[in-house]
């Protein structure tokens, strides 16, 4: 199996990704959150060293860019590698990629779903270790207080896509009104 990356500027800074193919199947390993171009690559290149740079998935990177812009993209879970994720992750993060846009959830809400009525902290670390951000969405969850939590891209970002997909703040960054899912 072959691995590479891409990246791509958006308005948000550089965002990456990084990918396994053969013959048969093409999959996504990792996606990287917007950043500074060269703390991506440095990112890229100390945990994948092997990669190679191609631009095989641009049509990926040009909806994960439109993503970022506010745009509804919906992409395909069969595209990701979920096998890197343990069992309980998987539950988790396939939990949270069927929240859809303009909607949120909480850690609990989501323990709940899944069947692990006390789990809302070990969702939490199943989605702060999320290797696909943006594709599952985890910047639609929310703690039960309705604080934001915590987001990878930090706090300003996961307010910036809350927005873009029509959720609204309140000057204090409260959520207002939103609709809950799960």
């Amino acid at each position: 199996m072959n691995q590479f990356y891409s990246y791509k500027g958006s308005k948000l800074g550089t965002f990456g990704f990084i990918w396994e193919e053969n013959e048969t199947i093409t999959r996504i390993a990792k996606i990287f959150l917007p950043n500074d171009k060269s703390i991506l690559l440095s990112q890229i290149e100390t945990e994948y060293p092997f990669a190679e740079k191609s631009n095989s998935l641009d049509n990926f990177a040009i909806n994960l860019k439109r993503f970022l812009s506010g745009e509804d993209i919906k992409f395909e879970l069969s595209l990701l590698d979920l096998e890197v994720c343990n069992d309980f992750q998987k539950k988790v993060l396939i939990a949270d990629y069927n929240i859809p846009r303009g909607f949120v959830s909480t850690y609990s809400r989501i323990a709940m779903h899944i069947g692990t009525p006390n789990g809302a902290r070990a969702v939490g670390n199943a989605l702060a270790n999320n290797p696909f951000p943006l594709v599952i969405p985890c910047h639609r969850v929310i703690k039960s207080d309705g604080g934001l939590g915590g987001f990878g891209g930090g706090l300003q970002m996961k307010k910036y896509l809350l927005e873009n997909e029509g959720i609204n703040f309140s000057e204090d960054w409260n959520l207002i009104n939103p609709k809950f899912y799960y």
